[in-house]
């Protein structure tokens, strides 16, 4: 009996506590906080296009930390409840990035890869792609990085991701490069999607170096369920 009870005691001691929905969304919170700690602590940016990277740092740390967190022992159906609250959280740092970005963004209209370099023109992109509460934004980046895409002062890439997203999300148009995915019986397919058969030559036009098919091979089917 006695060694029953020790057994049932490690096994009730070894179980992992119920997560709760505030205590995972305290976890995103507490990411942001820690960064903009860090941040806090270094020397002054030397230039907007440190400024730019330090906010591209503060974009993904609350997406990388959703990521990891452990989803296991929470029902199916609370999750779409506690997933829309995290992402609350998500979306209103979001929105402190974007003012903080829009007070950077040059007379010229956006951030010339030959002046900002590579790192913070991308750290730039990808906090405008997640503007999506400000339609605007998105669409005026999208037109000016257009126009610089023929110098090679916008990359093909996040041109396309942000094209796919205005057309889909405010427009109600199909996407034109195939960035877009929805998980579709246990894959990640581009949904929507103009005209298929031609999709990797406008990838191609555009200076995108991976093919449709590339692409959709680095995403995790595994996370993908089948209904």
């Amino acid at each position: 009996m006695k060694a029953a009870l020790l057994f049932l005691q490690a096994a009730t001691g070894a179980m992992a506590p119920a997560p709760t929905m505030d205590a995972m969304r305290q976890q995103v919170t507490d990411a942001y906080r820690q960064e903009e700690a860090r941040q806090a602590a270094l020397p002054p940016a030397k230039d907007d296009a440190e400024k730019i990277i330090r906010l591209g740092t503060l974009d993904q740390v609350g997406r990388i930390t959703m990521m990891k967190l452990d989803w296991s022992l929470v029902p199916a159906h609370q999750q779409p409840k506690w997933r829309g609250a995290i992402l609350a959280e998500i979306s209103r740092h979001d929105r402190l990035n974007q003012e903080r970005l829009k007070t950077l963004i040059p007379e010229e209209g956006w951030f010339r890869i030959s002046v900002y370099g590579k790192e913070a023109a991308r750290a730039a992109f990808l906090i405008v792609q997640h503007a999506v509460d400000d339609p605007a934004l998105m669409r005026g980046t999208l037109n000016r990085m257009e126009a610089l895409l023929p110098d090679g002062e916008a990359e093909g890439q996040a041109y396309a991701m942000l094209y796919d997203r205005v057309a889909m999300t405010f427009d109600k148009k199909p996407q034109r490069y195939g960035t877009q995915v929805n998980c579709v019986d246990g894959r990640w397919q581009p949904t929507d999607l103009e005209t298929p058969d031609t999709v990797n030559s406008r990838r191609q036009a555009i200076g995108m170096s991976q093919t449709i098919e590339q692409y959709l091979a680095m995403f995790d089917n595994a996370q993908c369920p089948r209904a």
